[in-house]
């Protein structure tokens, strides 16, 4: 399978504004790295997923992607093209057309003074992709149908505030496929959403991808959800990549304590036994302003098993096999992560217990067996889904 898109040392930092003293003394006031420096690649046809904290750059990464906001360095390549310094709406009229975004809040996106019809024809009349009035009422048509809005003409003449959330969602999904896109960025896309509809937008992306041959870059913050639907995760912490790997490897076998900690706390409908409690890593502490990152791993402050190396040294993402990567001092060379932290007196993590009772210094085993049915999806009989 083939890169459809490639980032290449992908930075985006963004310049703090200081005040009036500021200026007439000349006196800078640093950048948020929003994004520092990561290499990430999609192959034609896969769902990859970008899961991280909010604040973690996977939405500024988003964003690059379908040129809505501009890299500080690092390339963009696209189908084997380089596509960084493309700017100006002639010249990502093409790309426009090959790469579209699903937002994650329908509310914001839709323009309650538009019907559905406009909103979703918008794309074809800026783009003047229509040959004909015909042939823009058949595209809109065919869009709303394929976003599960049947029969279309119910729905086209309608205004956002007459439609339920759901159906907004599918609206926002019909003026992305409208298009006729290689690579879709969906940001959050049902987060905002219940569950019950959840399950059913997420099967019709999934129907779309086979349906279409669609690319999806899936950004959420929920990593179950990443599991369940994506090829492989990729697992963002401040700026940079932590791991990345198939999905299956990721959940079960995590090489980064990051990870590690996140995959802990996803939640199951599966019952600890009579009278005890799961045990959780709940990580110490905040994620360090982007403005301010710690020297070494940027992870440090919060990690269990942290050692001086940390400190000091940013790690790589170090091959572990088997197509996963993770950057963490511990298992360079392709050692297993430990599940005791190495060093004492320095910030834990704190686990509840048994019990129900706080500790530190103990890691758990990612509870990877209890994960698949954490989701209230069942997997549907495409590969893509485990």
């Amino acid at each position: 399978m083939t890169d459809l898109l490639r980032l290449e040392n992908l930075s985006v930092h963004f310049p703090i504004r200081g005040g009036l003293l500021d200026a007439i003394l000349r006196r800078g006031r640093g950048v948020i790295r929003a994004v520092d420096g990561i290499d990430l690649s999609i192959r034609r046809g896969e769902v990859l997923a970008l899961v991280g904290e909010s604040g973690s750059g996977k939405t500024t990464t988003g964003r690059v992607v379908v040129k809505l906001t501009r890299q500080t360095g690092g390339r963009v390549l696209f189908d084997g093209e380089d596509v960084t310094g493309l700017w100006g709406v002639r010249a990502l009229r093409t790309y426009r057309r090959r790469v579209q975004i699903i937002f994650q809040d329908p509310y914001e996106t839709l323009n309650p003074k538009q019907t559905i019809r406009d909103f979703v024809a918008e794309p074809i009349d800026v783009n003047g992709i229509a040959a004909s009035p015909a042939d823009r009422e058949q595209r809109v048509t065919r869009a709303l149908e394929s976003a599960g809005l049947r029969p279309a003409a119910d729905f086209a003449g309608r205004y956002p505030h007459e439609l339920s959330g759901g159906q907004r969602q599918r609206v926002v999904i019909a003026g992305a496929l409208v298009m006729d896109p290689e690579l879709v960025v969906a940001d959050e896309p049902v987060s905002m959403l219940d569950v019950s509809i959840r399950t059913e937008l997420l099967r019709l992306m999934l129907d779309l991808r086979e349906e279409r041959g669609l690319t999806y870059l899936f950004i959420t913050h929920d990593l179950s959800l990443a599991w369940v639907l994506a090829d492989r995760i990729a697992v963002m912490y401040l700026g940079k990549i932590m791991e990345i790997g198939p999905a299956e490897q990721v959940i079960r076998d995590p090489h980064n304590p990051y990870t590690k900690a996140l995959v802990s706390v996803a939640p199951t409908t599966t019952p600890p036994s009579p009278g005890a409690r799961p045990k959780r890593t709940i990580l110490a502490g905040e994620t360090p302003d982007a403005a301010h990152i710690p020297a070494g791993c940027r992870f440090n402050p919060r990690c269990p098993l942290v050692f001086d190396r940390c400190l000091v040294e940013e790690p790589p993402l170090f091959d572990v096999g088997g197509g996963q990567s993770a950057a963490c001092w511990l298992v360079e060379g392709g050692r297993s992560l430990p599940m005791l932290p190495v060093t004492v007196g320095v910030p834990p993590a704190v686990i509840e217990d048994q019990e129900g009772q706080t500790s530190s210094l103990t890691t758990t085993s990612p509870g990877s067996n209890t994960l698949k049915s954490a989701h209230p999806i069942a997997a549907p009989t495409n590969g893509a889904v485990r």
